[in-house]
């Protein structure tokens, strides 16, 4: 569903003068996938880019962080750099969302209007803009194997349990069975 999503085509539409939702929403489901989830209203409210890293104070989760103000430092990686650049503003916010949206609460209804178009492009009941977030944390720790405490950092949750990072990731029941394999195999087979 992700690569579906990537490989959607744009409808190239304009309403007055900026993209479609549908191509606004495709990008910013990209930005967030390919931002360590990012949530609408940091991209929204992202002030700072050094030319390599947005640096944010993640909303939800700032105020029960005393000691970071939960910083998120996130390297633009290459591949998604012509999407950034799409949308980089630069000055009071890196992106241009301001000129579009009078808040991010419109800005992420856009984008849900969007992904609701995507969604039956691609013949899917629904997808919402947070589904970028939980596919971004599954997809890291059981296909890539990217240890959870890194995803658990990497999404900036608060809860060093880990209870909030669990329910992001959907169990995939192969990483234990192929670990009790190479158990065996070691004790017994090697």
């Amino acid at each position: 569903v992700i690569k579906g999503i990537f490989d959607l085509p744009y409808n190239n539409m304009s309403v007055k003068g900026f993209s479609s939702r549908h191509d606004f929403a495709k990008d910013c489901f990209m930005l967030s996938f390919c931002l360590m989830g990012i949530n609408s209203v940091d991209l929204f409210n992202a002030r700072e880019f050094d030319g390599e890293n947005i640096i944010y104070y993640r909303t939800k989760t700032t105020d029960r962080r005393e000691s970071d103000k939960a910083k998120m430092v996130v390297r633009v990686n290459p591949f998604i750099r012509p999407i950034f650049d799409k949308y980089y503003k630069g000055g009071d916010y890196v992106f241009n969302f301001h000129d579009r949206f009078s808040d991010e609460k419109q800005m992420n209804r856009a984008i849900n209007l969007g992904l609701k178009e995507i969604a039956e492009e691609l013949g899917l009941d629904n997808i919402q803009f947070y589904s970028a977030r939980h596919s971004f944390a599954t997809i890291a720790v059981n296909k890539v194997m990217i240890n959870k405490y890194i995803v658990n950092d990497m999404l900036c949750h608060v809860d060093k349990s880990m209870k909030v990072t669990e329910l992001y990731i959907e169990k995939d029941y192969s990483v234990i069975n192929d670990a009790n394999d190479k158990l065996i195999e070691y004790m017994f087979l090697g």
